[in-house]
Formats: structure tokens, C-alpha cells, sequence
């Protein structure tokens, strides 16, 4: 199969169910991007750092990635504009409804609902790229200080990755 069409159908499906935002839909990406063979778990893990570097949602810095490694620019080009357009469009069409049915019962449900599946999702992705980054004691370090900080202090994000980069390239 074409790898165009497999770049298309992949990310279409991934942004028409990326419920939860960037973070949910990282062990859709993972398993999607692994069941085909483009890459690794361990540069999966490594393209998700890059991502989060740099700006932009993450689940579009991630498809314009593995479209680049996969398929070269056109291949950037097709899995960011696969993976952000379903999106789009869905919420267009959400927006018009979800004010005048939010304060109903049954929205608030399905709200109260879909919340912990998306805790869930992220925390397998979570899981998933732990596996893989967290193999030496001095990553343990990073990421437990990283979420000490961010959980007890509010550092901004920004200042965590570029301390873990300077980390990593002392320690590593």
C-alpha cells in the first residue's frame, strides 16, 4: 500500500478520534505508528521530546514528524493536514451546538464521562514512553524532579524542557 495513503487514512482516523486534546491521542499515535512499521518505541519517544519542544500542539508537531520520516515533506505535509482537518471540522460543527446543550443533563454526563477515559489514555501514553525513557536512574531523576517542580512550584514548562536537555547532555 501506498505509504501517501497510509500517512492519509492513519491520521485522519487519529484526528477524528483525538478526544482529549494532544497528550490522549500520544498511545493512539504510538500504536498506530508502531502497528506499520515507521518506527520505533524508542524514537517515538525521542520524536514526543522533540515535539513538546517545539511549537505547536503536540499531536500535529508529532504527525508532521513521522510524515517527514516517513514520506519526506509532502509526507509532513499530508499527515499534518490529515491529522488537524478532522478535527477542525468536528469542532466547527461542535461549537454550534455544544453552548445551547451544555447546561443539559445529559451533556453534562457524557462530559463527566469522557473525562476519566482521557485521564486514562494519557496515562497509558504515560506508561508507554516510561518505558522507554525512564531506564537509567539519572532519567528517573529528570522526570521526578520535572514533575516536582511543575506540581509544587508551577515552573513553566519551558524551563523544564530546556533544563532536561542541559541535563541530559551533562549526565547522559
Amino acid at each position: 500500500m501506498n505509504v501517501f495513503f497510509q500517512l492519509l487514512t492513519s491520521f485522519s482516523a487519529i484526528g477524528i478520534f483525538a478526544f482529549g486534546g494532544g497528550y490522549a491521542v500520544l498511545s493512539f499515535l504510538q500504536h498506530e505508528v508502531e502497528r506499520r512499521g515507521w518506527m520505533t518505541t524508542e524514537r517515538f519517544a525521542d520524536l514526543i521530546a522533540i515535539s513538546q519542544s517545539t511549537p505547536g500542539p503536540i499531536a500535529i508537531n508529532l504527525a508532521t514528524f513521522v510524515g517527514f520520516e516517513t514520506g519526506g515533506v509532502a509526507g509532513a505535509v499530508l499527515a499534518t493536514v490529515a491529522v488537524a482537518l478532522p478535527g477542525m471540522i468536528l469542532m466547527i460543527l461542535f461549537a454550534r451546538f455544544f453552548f445551547h446543550f451544555y447546561d443539559r443533563p445529559n451533556a453534562q454526563a457524557l462530559f463527566k464521562g469522557l473525562r476519566p477515559a482521557v485521564l486514562g489514555l494519557i496515562a497509558a501514553a504515560a506508561w508507554n514512553i516510561g518505558e522507554v525513557a525512564l531506564v537509567r536512574p539519572a532519567t528517573m531523576a529528570i522526570a521526578l524532579l520535572c514533575c516536582l517542580l511543575i506540581a509544587r512550584w508551577k515552573v513553566h514548562p519551558v524551563f523544564l524542557v530546556i533544563g532536561s536537555a542541559v541535563a541530559g547532555m551533562l549526565f547522559l
